[in-house]
């Protein structure tokens, strides 16, 4: 075996070695929190039925939590993770997919008021007014909130302001992307990073958030 050829040969088990431990640790850190995560679900909405759909092995879930609190009847979430496992593409994945990512929507049997969107600057790649529809027929201002640029898209200044505030009680406010009161779905949806440092706060007082308009 010539100088070259050895070479490429200890790259190649180099590569495979890093592939080989960054799957491991990847699948074991995602694992981690899915479970931390349904777990946070489970004990703060304590709904009285449940279903987790997993997406992939380690890449998110989808589920519904059925709730019983007055108009509120259940709560949608979906969970995508970065793909920590592979250790080739997860760092090209901080580029385009950027974090993992919570989808958590509240859901009534009853008409909730005006629709409102509070949106963080780059929370997608995308124009804001790209992102909600009808924007034509509402009204567009900026707002800060701990620093950070948000877009607010309304047709109801009081609902806007209740969402605004909501973020605001937030401990980190900057892990939220994109929070709405649509009401022609009658929901509150809620696009958040996902972090373990801010997670069950998100849930916490988002489900105290949407219990005001049940």
């Amino acid at each position: 075996m010539n100088g070259i050829t050895l070479e490429i040969f200890l790259l190649i088990v180099a590569a495979s070695a890093i592939a080989v431990l960054q799957y491991f640790r990847g699948r074991r850190y995602n694992l981690a929190l899915l479970r931390y995560s349904m777990d946070v679900l489970e004990k703060i909405l304590r709904p009285r039925d449940k279903i987790f759909h997993v997406v992939g092995l380690y890449v998110g879930y989808k589920g519904v939590l059925w709730l019983d609190y007055k108009a509120l009847s259940r709560s949608e979430v979906t969970v995508l993770l970065m793909p920590r496992y592979s250790a080739f593409y997860y760092p090209l994945s901080k580029l385009i997919t950027r974090f993992d990512k919570v989808y958590l929507t509240y859901w009534f049997n009853r008409d909730i008021g005006g629709e409102a969107h509070v949106i963080k600057e780059g929370a997608y790649r995308r124009s804001p007014k790209s992102v909600v529809k009808n924007v034509d027929k509402m009204q567009f201002s900026e707002t800060f909130i701990k620093g950070n640029k948000y877009y607010l898209v309304y047709d109801d200044g009081a609902i806007v302001r209740k969402l605004v505030r909501f973020i605001e009680t937030l401990s980190n406010p900057d892990h939220v992307n994109h929070v709405a009161i649509v009401p022609e779905n009658k929901s509150i949806y809620i696009f958040a990073k996902l972090d373990i440092t801010t997670f069950e706060d998100i849930v916490e007082k988002s489900y105290r958030f949407a219990k005001t308009f049940a």
